[in-house]
């Protein structure tokens, strides 16, 4: 293994080389200059290089850009459009994405391109690091673009499972480290990788490249399953005036499943669980794996927002009632803390309404400009009043905290319509209804002022745990 004596923070220092300046690229840049080591990120957006060395990154994560400019100030990180590794670098850390392609998402092309280069170009002792999210083929391609090179680098797979708006404090305390061996010769380099990581004594594993890309896609896959049944459980409860926190928790309680990410909202997406959960199902396919469950994921999240969309036009009135209405979205990222807009559920509301005769005002804290350029047809406002400005009803997409503490008296005097919709249960009820405003709550029809969120009389919610699972505490009735 590669071993250098320690610097006076008391780990190694090394100089790493990342391709990649995207958000797993820069984040893991920020997250090993954190750890004390060198950084140099590439990439071929020459204008994207320019404004980082400017200290201006192209993607909203809080607390990235700071970390940029300190990185700079002092040095240690370093952006090129030299896509060679540096002759001091021992590690190549790829993290170009995986877009799209003809065989649909999760192409490695990028991924492949990268590799190629740095076999040709990195010395036989480099090792190549692959941590941008693989299809279930990808090691394989990786084998064939490798092949004939007898004494080439060694490559080694390391997916990230940080999550966006949290990706610079998931990369300081991880879940878990894993890295995979494209070959057997390719081992003694993934314990090398995972020992870059042993400052932040998370968990880690060393397997076969091919079960680690097993890991990183069915973890999110399960995550967008567990999302998806929350979903389709707040929809059962609209059905029956039931309120789907009451019924989460209960079932919550029972151990073996805890509440984990059974949280109901307007569905999921960003770049991760929706692109995986369309690439579990025809990577399945194409090996004539019968898996119904994994098929069904992103259709069940399609299905929710098509019925989120229609529920808001049942409480305008039923078929045909938004014809003609003004409906603001706010929340256009697919989550906060981040200005991402990729397979954002509000986009996807937005265009579920539209098609059904309403207009619509969007606003986002962060992604406006993001959102703009996702869908030039989009109405965009900077003020979140403005996109309230004659509007029959209030959407609210996405959970910022700023949409939970909005002046509703205020919002009420600009809206024509009295209907706030919140299908992420975090506004203040009694004040939207001390405005006048008529709130609706996604799964949560029976719900009162202040009590969505409350836990049942008699039991205390579970704390998740998770090396225990939830610790449920009862008192008496």
């Amino acid at each position: 293994m590669c071993r250098l004596p320690p610097d006076r923070r008391g780990v190694l220092t090394l100089h790493l080389f990342i391709v990649g300046a995207g958000h797993v690229g820069l984040v893991t840049a920020v997250g090993f200059l954190r750890l004390g080591h060198r950084v140099t990120v590439a990439d071929i957006d020459a204008e994207r290089i320019d404004q980082l060395g400017n200290g201006r990154p192209p993607i909203y994560e809080p607390g990235l850009e700071e970390a940029i400019g300190r990185g700079l100030g002092d040095g240690q990180l370093a952006f090129t459009t030299d896509l060679d590794p540096p002759s001091d670098a021992r590690f190549s850390i790829v993290c170009v994405n995986t877009p799209t392609g003809p065989d649909g998402p999760l192409s490695t092309v990028h991924v492949e391109q990268a590799v190629g280069r740095l076999l040709r170009t990195a010395p036989a002792e480099h090792v190549i690091v692959v941590r941008s999210t693989l299809p279930l083929s990808g090691p394989e391609r990786l084998v064939a673009a490798a092949a004939g090179q007898p004494r080439r680098p060694a490559i080694v797979t390391n997916p990230e499972f940080m999550r966006e708006g949290q990706a610079l404090a998931d990369f300081g305390a991880p879940s878990r480290v894993v890295a995979g061996w494209l070959e057997p010769r390719d081992e003694p380099a993934a314990g090398e990788v995972v020992e870059l990581y042993a400052p932040l004594g998370a968990p880690s594993m060393i397997a076969d490249a091919r079960s680690v890309a097993m890991i990183k896609l069915l973890s999110n896959v399960f995550l967008g399953l567990k999302v998806a049944y929350a979903n389709e459980v707040a929809r059962v409860a609209d059905a029956i005036d039931a309120d789907v926190d009451t019924v989460i928790r209960g079932v919550g309680l029972d151990p073996r499943i805890g509440t984990a990410f059974l949280k109901p909202g307007p569905g999921f997406g960003g770049s991760c669980l929706p692109e995986q959960s369309v690439a579990i199902a025809l990577q399945t396919a194409a090996l004539d794996v019968e898996a119904p469950l994994l098929r069904s994921i992103h259709l069940s999240n399609a299905v929710h927002q098509r019925e989120v969309a229609a529920r808001l036009e049942t409480l305008l009135g039923g078929p045909g009632a938004l014809e003609g209405r003004t409906v603001a979205v706010l929340g256009l990222a697919f989550k906060a803390d981040t200005d991402d807009v990729r397979a954002s559920p509000g986009l996807a509301l937005g265009g579920h309404l539209r098609d059904a005769g309403a207009t619509v005002v969007g606003h986002d804290p962060r992604a406006a400009a993001t959102a703009r350029r996702a869908d030039p047809t989009l109405t965009v406002t900077d003020d979140p009043l403005e996109a309230a400005r004659g509007a029959d009803a209030v959407l609210i997409a996405t959970d910022w905290p700023a949409y939970g503490a909005l002046d509703w008296t205020t919002v009420a005097s600009v809206m024509r319509g009295d209907l706030v919709y919140d299908t992420r249960a975090i506004v203040d009820a009694s004040a939207v209804r001390a405005a006048g405003l008529r709130l609706e709550r996604l799964g949560r029809a029976g719900a009162t002022a202040g009590e969505a969120g409350r836990a049942p009389t008699g039991v205390s919610a579970p704390r998740e745990d998770a090396q225990a699972g939830p610790r449920i505490a009862s008192s008496s009735s």
